[in-house]
């Protein structure tokens, strides 16, 4: 099939070699050019490249100039030398700009440059166009080639037609219209070659043997946007519209084409017709004769303009990247996909004291300093290349003094033109003093909450110690004094009415003493906790319901629940802590306590059905009653959560670990 380049076709399967010592980084060239039916031939080396340049003998060579070895300008050397890869255009990869690698590049046999990072647009553009140029050169040689074969095989006939002469003046009719028939021809051939000017969009201008200008297209005329007759018949020198090269400069590489034969290649300056600078690429190609002497030059060139204000943009965008983040007092690392750092700013070395030139280029697994795995904090970031979605890296060392150094490090993708990632950029901010106050802050709540554990364990074992003073000694006292009172009334009622009557009231007294003692002795330290958290919950409800009215009931779902009696004595003064929160606030007359075992978690929960609540009024100062729950949760490592229902009223629940 054809390929489709600059709106013109190529030769069916056109084979490219590509010599660099670092293929991978040409992926996305690779996999552009295959798309476009190249044929790909692939050399890490230049011994490599020029023994396949010798067995394949690609159309084109695109070739690294910085190789270990052999660097690109001697296989150039060579394979210009070589009369096999003589004609093989060679295109220079490099990331140097400067203008003595071109000149050298030119010296050596090479046709063009692409600076590196490369971009995909531009190398199709210059690798179409120079298989272009070589198929035009093949065509024109094999025109003049077969133009020669046929005027010599002409100027046989003619002469034997001239020896036949006197035999037959129609042989000679016939010749003078052979003559005539390849004059045609040639002249088809120059309306072909016009056709296919005055239609390509690149500007093309022939210059005869003195530099004078006998042809230009109109892509020619309006990107010069003159009259032709201020341009044909002239030389560069006389008139010129290129800002660089100087007219003298362009006229000499013309005329040394003209002399060796030789194709040109050279970056135009000019202004257009706005004023503004624009860029030209000209391939100056040369036209042989049947003698095959250069005869004139073609100029073909080619505006990449927007590819050069592109260039200067991406310049100016890394400038000012650059600018920012030398000054940055945070970390600022870029990474290439196989995560290996491609940029680091000074901020790196003086926080992590590790040189920038032992980090640079180096994946986290061969250069690594913080305490996270560097397994860990690749993966993590190729997640962010994978998802596109930004994450918070935590990185944490000791540093010079000793002490842990906490960096807060935020991982972004980044994209090239056509929004696809290239990298990661991973921006960090020191918050040492802030992760410190943190920890001091943790060990401080810690510290509260064992204290405040410490509190409420005493206050649980003062209650215990009063409830049984109260409950053995003050209920025996009052036992004693009901056993006198009666026996008083037993041996002496009998005779004195008025006695009997008084002793029955100092016995209901004393009854309703022991009553009271025996309450409080239970709210303080219900005894009924030490035959399990299931009792002492269905004793509680029981007890809510006939003293506040309010339906309460207990729910036991799933397996029995074993408490130790001090986990049993927290989950029951929550759940009557509970309990005294929904008389006092919601307003409700129901109330359900669910409580279930779930794997080695006991959950505990408290709905009713009243007003609900306002989650604004957990935190405030006053809030003790939620605020105590919640402590007395994390004591035992468990948590409460306090929400709303969406039917009405308030739901409570409470996980502690059983074990």
């Amino acid at each position: 099939m054809d390929l489709l380049v600059n709106n013109e076709t190529l030769p069916d399967m056109p084979t490219l070699l590509i010599v660099d010592d670092t293929p991978v980084n040409l992926g996305v060239v690779v996999e552009n050019l295959e798309n476009l039916g190249y044929r790909l031939v692939v050399a890490q080396d230049g011994r490599e490249g020029l023994r396949r340049a010798a067995f394949v003998k690609p159309d084109l060579i695109l070739l690294d100039v910085m190789m270990p070895g052999l660097d690109g300008f001697e296989v150039c050397r060579r394979l210009k030398a070589n009369a096999d890869t003589a004609d093989i255009p060679v295109i220079f990869m490099t990331a140097l700009a400067e203008t003595e690698h071109k000149v050298t590049g030119f010296k050596v046999g090479g046709v063009d440059y692409i600076t590196k990072p490369m971009q995909i647009e531009e190398v199709i553009v210059r690798v179409g166009t120079h298989l272009k140029l070589k198929t035009m050169q093949r065509q024109l040689q094999a025109q003049n080639e077969q133009l020669q074969e046929y005027q010599m095989e002409l100027e046989q006939r003619i002469m034997q037609r001239t020896a036949e002469l006197s035999a037959s003046n129609r042989l000679l009719s016939d010749e003078i219209e052979e003559r005539k028939r390849v004059e045609e021809a040639l002249a088809l051939r120059e309306r072909e070659f016009r056709t296919l000017a005055e239609n390509s969009p690149n500007a093309i201008v022939r210059y005869d043997r003195k530099c004078r200008r006998v042809y230009c297209n109109q892509a020619y005329m309006e990107m010069i946007g003159a009259e032709q007759a201020k341009a044909l018949g002239k030389t560069a020198l006389e008139f010129s519209c290129l800002l660089s090269p100087p007219a003298e400069e362009y006229t000499a590489r013309l005329q040394r084409v003209l002399d060796t034969g030789e194709a040109d290649e050279l970056l135009a300056k000019m202004l257009d017709k706005e004023g503004k600078p624009a860029y030209r690429v000209m391939f100056l190609v040369p036209e042989f004769d049947e003698n095959n002497q250069a005869v004139s030059v073609l100029s073909i060139s080619n505006d990449i303009t927007g590819i050069k204000r592109m260039e200067a943009m991406l310049r100016k965008s890394e400038l000012e990247f650059r600018t920012l983040a030398e000054n940055s007092p945070g970390m600022i690392v870029r990474y290439d996909r196989d995560c290996r750092r491609t940029y680091i700013n000074p901020a790196y070395e003086h926080q992590t004291g590790i040189p920038l030139e032992t980090a640079w280029n180096r994946t986290p697994n061969e250069v690594c300093k913080p305490q996270i795995p560097p397994d860990d904090y690749m993966t993590r970031l190729k997640n962010v290349m994978a998802t596109g979605k930004a994450d918070r890296i935590l990185l944490e060392w000791h540093g010079r003094d000793g002490n842990l150094v906490s960096h807060d490090m935020h991982a972004v993708a980044e994209y090239d033109e056509e929004r696809q990632v290239i990298g990661a950029l991973v921006i960090g901010h020191n918050i040492t003093e802030l992760k410190a106050t943190e920890r001091h802050l943790e060990e401080s709540r810690a510290q509260l909450r064992s204290l405040t554990a410490k509190r409420e364990e005493a206050r649980e074992e003062e209650r215990k110690r009063i409830a049984r003073e109260i409950h053995d000694e003050l209920g025996q006292l009052l036992n004693v004094l009901r056993l006198n009172v009666t026996t008083l009334d037993f041996r002496f009622g009998d005779d004195n009415a008025d006695l009997r009557g008084k002793t029955h009231k100092m016995v209901g007294t004393i009854d309703q003493a022991i009553l009271m003692v025996r309450n409080l002795a239970t709210r303080l330290r219900p005894a009924v906790l030490s035959a399990g958290i299931v009792y002492a919950l269905e004793w509680l409800v029981q007890e809510y319901a006939e003293s506040t009215g309010i339906v309460c009931k207990l729910h036991l779902l799933g397996d029995e629940i074993a408490l130790d009696e001090d986990r049993s004595m927290v989950v029951f003064r929550i759940v009557q802590e509970s309990l005294t929160n929904v008389l006092r606030h919601s307003g409700a007359h129901r109330v359900d306590i669910t409580l279930r075992r779930a794997e080695n978690t006991c959950e505990v929960e408290i709905q009713d059905n009243g007003k609900g609540f306002d989650p604004g009024h957990i935190n405030r100062p006053n809030a003790f009653g939620i605020v105590g729950m919640r402590e007395r949760a994390l004591i035992l490592k468990g948590t409460l959560d306090i929400n709303n229902v969406k039917s009405g009223g308030t739901l409570l629940k409470l996980c502690i670990p059983i074990e």
